[in-house]
């Protein structure tokens, strides 16, 4: 289960720590050396979508190779907005040629999903929904499609945990990308270890 992090200039450290590329840092894909499926890029709105920020990112990162996923606009909570946003920002992601990720929202069901455009799931909403049953059982269809699997806002280990749980293949957490020499070595590396472990079991 791969960490993407928004630390750039420090993740090549850990094998298993890959880049989160966000629309505020403006980072600049030439100076980051990016491998081939070790990179994602998120949208931001948890903190307040800045459309023009995000498509200016696509446009920078157009070309680039090996990006498992963006993204797309999504409205935190809100599963009825979120499927409203969605065809518009999935075709702009594909037209520039990205995977588009559907990032799941508080009350979002499976037969609400439109699956055959969704290029990869991305666990959002509330914390209190996060882990909840339903989020679960979108995970699993999505797994069973063949679908990447990502869960944000993963701050601790007992939330690694539950996130391998969901069949997660790569998740986030922001207090790695702001305090990433010390949280990475301390509160992931061996977390991934006990998680490759389970799933070799």
């Amino acid at each position: 289960m791969l960490l993407v992090s928004g630390a750039t200039r420090t993740v090549k450290k850990w094998k298993r720590v890959g880049e989160l590329i966000v629309p505020a840092a403006g980072n600049s894909p030439d100076m980051l050396k990016l491998l081939p499926g070790m990179w994602a890029m998120d949208n931001g709105a948890y903190s307040g979508l800045d459309t023009a920020a995000f498509v200016a990112m696509l446009e920078r990162f157009h070309g680039r190779l090996g990006c498992r996923w963006v993204a797309a606009p999504d409205a935190v909570g809100d599963a009825h907005q979120t499927l409203l946003n969605w065809p518009f920002w999935s075709r702009l992601i594909r037209g520039i040629g990205f995977r588009p990720a559907l990032v799941l929202q508080d009350g979002m069901l499976v037969t609400d999903v439109p699956w055959s455009q969704v290029g990869a799931v991305f666990v959002g909403g509330t914390d209190d929904w996060k882990f909840s049953q339903q989020a679960h059982d979108l995970c699993g269809y999505g797994k069973a499609r063949g679908l990447s699997v990502h869960v944000g806002r993963v701050n601790s280990r007992q939330r690694i945990f539950q996130a391998a749980r969901m069949g997660a293949d790569t998740f986030d957490g922001g207090q790695y990308s702001r305090w990433a020499e010390r949280r990475i070595p301390e509160g992931v590396i061996d977390a991934q270890d006990s998680v490759a472990q389970q799933r070799l079991l």
